[in-house]
């Protein structure tokens, strides 16, 4: 894939330098794709191919690509351990579809849902007694004989602190037994990745949406937050957090901040 990115840069006359700007990334990332070091990754390719003008070298690359994994006279181990390791990686994710789903099913059936301020709250079908409402800041939930209070993230249980959730996080009640005292269980916020502009890792709550585009710069709607990305500068919601590299992870928290992590330490 370097190969084919460096004999199109040539063929257009360009230097690393001139390719690197106008596909807003580090000269010394596209050197490091060009001679092997690194696998880009698929957005990083359209838009080195984008600016090579050669859309269609970017299918025909993918399609020898994989046409070349499975030519397996040359590189034989390598390659053998690379379809091992994705027929593994494909088995294993279809194994763990099928417990998830389940658990899913389970809880639907099980539990009622309320929600306070972005936390959202399980309690169990069936219970006798429940109300729900504000006083002040703080919420009070009644389900049967438990009573749940929420303020400011901080949970309790039959006014014992349970522990602190935020926006996003799960809390569970699971009612008492004949050998068990009721309790609550914290479920936190599931995040996803993507992959930034610049060769960067963007990580954000899941269950927020996400938007993108791209014109001289890259923007994030992620909720109601706004993430912009140019020359290697990151700004939320207008406001500047900070300068971000390849292998840089970025993760919107959920009170809304941004935290900038190190692929390595730099002055």
């Amino acid at each position: 894939m370097g190969k084919r990115i460096s004999e199109l840069r040539k063929a257009k006359g360009l230097t690393q330098e001139e390719l690197a700007e106008q596909c807003k990334i580090s000269a010394r990332t596209l050197q490091r794709i060009e001679s092997g070091v690194v696998t880009p990754r698929a957005y990083t390719v359209k838009v080195i191919y984008a600016a090579l003008k050669k859309e269609s070298s970017f299918r025909n690359l993918h399609f020898e690509y994989v046409k070349d994994l499975f030519n397996l006279k040359k590189n034989t181990m390598k390659k053998v351990s690379i379809l091992l390791v994705v027929v593994l990686a494909t088995g294993f994710g279809l194994f763990a579809l099928c417990p998830e789903s389940k658990a899913q099913t389970d809880i639907s059936k099980k539990y009622v849902k309320d929600n306070s301020r972005g936390i959202v709250i399980l309690r169990p079908k069936g219970l006798i007694g429940y109300g729900q409402y504000y006083r002040n800041d703080t919420l009070f939930l009644q389900a049967g004989k438990d009573l749940i209070k929420e303020c400011g993230g901080n949970v309790y249980l039959n006014d014992n602190f349970a522990g602190n959730a935020y926006d996003g996080d799960t809390v569970i009640l699971n009612k008492a037994t004949f050998f068990k005292k009721a309790k609550l269980e914290f479920k936190r916020m599931e995040y996803q990745k993507i992959p930034g502009y610049g060769n960067a890792t963007f990580v954000f709550p899941k269950h927020l949406s996400l938007r993108m585009a791209h014109n001289d710069k890259m923007y994030y709607w992620v909720g109601n937050y706004e993430i912009t990305e140019k020359d290697d500068k990151i700004f939320l919601n207008g406001v500047y957090q900070g300068e971000v590299f390849a292998n840089d992870t970025v993760i919107l928290n959920p009170k809304g901040t941004l935290t900038i992590k190190r692929a390595n330490k730099r002055e």
